[in-house]
């Protein structure tokens, strides 16, 4: 299967400021947290506590570099597949061309590429792009995306940290360098009603950043429309599924397992999922920030709702049963 076919991007900030509103009706949105602001610190306390999931705007990074992102994972995902195969991920390997290793709990197909990166991007995009510039602007663009999330992610941990009253702990939840960038496409599918783009999951990360990148369609009577529905949804309990609406200028930080057993349940691991569009491609990436896999996981108060385990034990008990994890390990 073949799903190369794509189009260039818009110009995505004309429709966040007028295309967000079609989407949520103003009763329930995603928090948006200002990392400028004074009160920025409660404001992450809230999103956490209640929701799990927030919205991040003047982070620091230009919205021409993330164009820049947007741009060279559209033109990743444009290569024949034949090309992209050459970077196939081995089974049990987490980096290179593949689909999302939640895959396996699902019945259901989920209608999506992926292509992940731990660590260097270098490896695995040599074997892909055949032209050596076109290697390297990839490259040499993902390798800052990557230093300038792990910045943010570090800036926006150490906030949690002092929220949950253990700023001691810095270094070993702060200062890690086990990142993954995992890259998405989700093409369009004719039903979407019978398909889904990711199922709905948890991260295994203290948090996660991801940018949802704007598309756009072609009407049958071939004017370009941006599609306005979007694709990250989040499970609110009570209320249900929340779309989250794609701001090019903004990241989505999602609360992930690790923050959860860490914070002893204070702050939720949100259950989220992606949707396909009928007429529209659209792409994404995610930054997982997680702790070396030897460093022991454990509440940071008591009495403890989960049991202690390293990173390396609860990736193996959640590639047995990913929606049973942290259950598995609660007291």
């Amino acid at each position: 299967m073949d799903f190369s076919s794509t189009k260039s991007l818009p110009d995505s900030q004309t429709w966040w400021s007028k295309g967000c509103s079609d989407i949520i009706d103003g009763s329930v949105s995603v928090p948006v947290v200002d990392l400028m602001d004074p009160n920025v610190k409660e404001a992450i306390r809230l999103a956490c506590e209640e929701w799990g999931i927030f919205q991040l705007k003047n982070h620091g990074i230009p919205l021409s570099q993330l164009n820049d992102v947007d741009e060279e994972i559209k033109r990743l995902f444009s290569l024949p597949t034949e090309q992209k195969a050459k970077a196939l991920r081995p089974p049990g390997a987490k980096s290179g061309y593949g689909s999302a290793n939640i895959s396996p709990f699902f019945s259901k197909v989920m209608w999506h590429e992926g292509f992940t990166i731990v660590g260097s991007s270098y490896d695995d995009a040599g074997k892909v792009f055949p032209d050596l510039d076109d290697h390297a602007r990839f490259c040499e663009t993902i390798e800052e995306i990557q230093k300038q999330l792990k910045k943010l992610a570090e800036k926006v941990t150490c906030v949690i940290l002092e929220l949950l009253g253990v700023r001691d702990e810095e270094n070993k939840w702060v200062k890690s360098n086990n990142h993954t960038l995992r890259m998405n496409l989700y093409p369009s599918y004719p039903d979407p009603d019978e398909a889904i783009g990711l199922a709905q999951h948890k991260d295994t990360s203290i948090i996660t950043f991801l940018h949802q990148t704007q598309v756009y369609t072609q009407t049958r009577s071939q004017v370009q429309t941006q599609d306005q529905t979007s694709g990250l949804q989040f499970f609110k309990e009570g209320i249900g599924w929340v779309p989250v609406c794609s701001d090019p200028d903004s990241f989505v930080v999602l609360v992930g397992d690790i923050l959860e057993i860490l914070s002893n349940g204070r702050f939720t691991s949100v259950l989220h999922r992606v949707t396909v569009s009928r007429d529209a491609n659209r792409y994404s990436y995610a930054f997982f920030h997680r702790p070396s896999y030897e460093t022991l996981i454990s509440p940071f108060h008591s009495p403890p709702r989960f049991h202690a385990v390293t990173l390396k034990e609860y990736d193996a008990i959640k590639a047995k049963d990913r929606p049973n994890a942290l259950a598995s390990i609660s007291i």
